[in-house]
């Protein structure tokens, strides 16, 4: 017997009761705990139901099907270890289904969006560090699950999920080219936002899945040699289909994750975000222009000088999207204009570059143009410039997909190689191409830009 939920991408996830590694009942109660629940709150996509009408999905949705994924990966790590007479560690496996559960802890609303928000207020503490400060929280409800199922398992956990580099083929559950989270957010994603182009033959990749050993970028300490990491590889066979997994991945991020409309309501946030921090910190702080109560969880955040966990966990995205109604009265023009377009999805007007042709030397002629002529209003962000995008095979936002740890692997005569070598089709794809786009507060200063 155990406890079971229905989900659209994996079907039936059980949680064993009877599990030998007693992980699934800690998962279960894990689910439970105030700080996991939190992430029903948080959108997957963030805004990009603002463009696909079916991408609500959630964080917690995501994180349950993780799990679900990286027991899936578990067992190919015992099969593995097996055919190469080597030791399975129990106890690293464990610890790697608990990370892939909690792994999403620490994203706050609109996450990517939110951190670039605290970065342009110089706080450049990333989700991961906000989920390993969770986990270690004495005061939360993490902690003592995790100590009650083994005396340690917090500080383990915690530390699993800050690594930056892989040290054995555990961690790859949690981070490498084939981890169980873009195993899920890739067909969740797919699913939920309707997207027709691409295809992930999940069965037949995981069927292929081995572990060899790759090199790391970085030589390691002692000398000048590379480091050598074990990770998942693809065999030769399934190369159509990894093929097909990096080109679903890549339209994903052309289509979904960069859409223009998409990316023009996640500046707008930021820019509401930023004029609140702004309204709500330092001495000349004025709680009353931001149209919120002075208890209102913005506001304890942006006011404290010394964020903790307690007022980052009181943040998510329907504490902001609720709250526009609100802060479309605000005082402040800047939140009171920015709120009501958000709430009635009154959206600034987008001009791309690449509407000038996809000559590098003339987009960035024009682009020094439209700047020159918008100085003022790109100062007070009436004019928003989106140029931190770049779409490529390994394109990822706010991720690390540079790392070898991060790219595909392809066994081709027992050694690893990196599927760009053995795929033209990828190669093709893999120099990024970045794109540029202005967001218009006024359409007539878009079109005036357009000449």
């Amino acid at each position: 017997m155990g406890k079971r939920l229905r989900d659209p991408v994996h079907g039936l996830i059980v949680f064993d009761e009877t599990d030998q590694l007693r992980v699934d009942p800690l998962a279960w109660s894990l689910i439970d705990a105030p700080e996991f629940q939190r992430l029903r709150r948080i959108r997957q996509l963030g805004v990009s139901e603002f463009t696909f009408s079916g991408a609500v999905h959630t964080r917690f949705a995501h994180s349950i099907g993780v799990f679900h994924t990286a027991r899936t990966l578990v067992k190919i790590i015992q099969r593995e270890m097996i055919r190469n007479q080597q030791h399975y560690d129990e106890q690293k496996a464990k610890i790697a289904l608990i990370a892939a559960l909690l792994h999403d802890l620490g994203h706050g609303p609109f996450s990517h969006t939110f951190e670039g928000v605290q970065e342009s207020r110089g706080v450049k503490k990333r989700h991961e560090q906000w989920t390993a400060d969770i986990i270690r929280n004495p005061d939360g409800g993490i902690r003592p699950l995790l100590e009650s199922f083994e005396a340690g398992t917090t500080e383990k956990v915690a530390v699993l999920l800050e690594k930056e580099d892989p040290e054995d083929i555990y961690h790859a559950i949690v981070s490498s080219s084939f981890d169980a989270d873009r195993l899920d957010y890739l067909q969740r994603d797919k699913l939920m936002t309707g997207t027709g182009a691409g295809a992930i033959d999940f069965d037949w990749l995981i069927e292929n899945v081995r572990v060899a050993e790759i090199e790391l970028d970085a030589p390691d300490e002692v000398g000048n040699d590379f480091r050598k990491v074990p990770t998942f590889c693809l065999t030769k066979k399934a190369l159509p289909a990894a093929e097909q997994f990096l080109l679903a991945r890549y339209t994903l991020h052309q289509q979904v994750y960069f859409h223009k409309a998409t990316r023009c309501v996640e500046h707008m946030i930021g820019k509401l975000l930023r004029a609140i921090a702004r309204l709500a910190a330092g001495k000349k702080a004025d709680h009353r222009k931001t149209g919120l109560p002075d208890e209102h969880p913005l506001l304890s955040f942006f006011s404290r000088s010394d964020e903790t966990i307690s007022s980052y966990l009181a943040i998510d995205d329907a504490v902001v999207i609720g709250s526009l109604d609100a802060m479309s009265r605000a005082k402040d023009p800047v939140v009171s204009d920015t709120a009501r377009r958000l709430r009635d999805r009154d959206l600034y007007k987008t001009l791309d570059l690449a509407e000038f042709g996809e000559d590098q030397g003339r987009q960035r002629s024009k682009l020094r143009r439209i700047t020159n002529d918008n100085k003022t209003k790109i100062a007070s962000e009436e004019v928003l410039i989106d140029d931190k995008a770049s779409i490529g095979i390994y394109a990822e936002i706010g991720g690390d997909e540079e790392r070898m740890h991060k790219k595909l692997h392809i066994l081709d005569g027992g050694e690893p190689q990196e599927i760009s070598k053995l795929s033209s089709l990828i190669d093709a794809l893999v120099t990024k191409k970045q794109f540029t786009r202005l967001y218009f507060a006024d359409v007539a200063d878009r079109d005036a830009a357009r000449q």
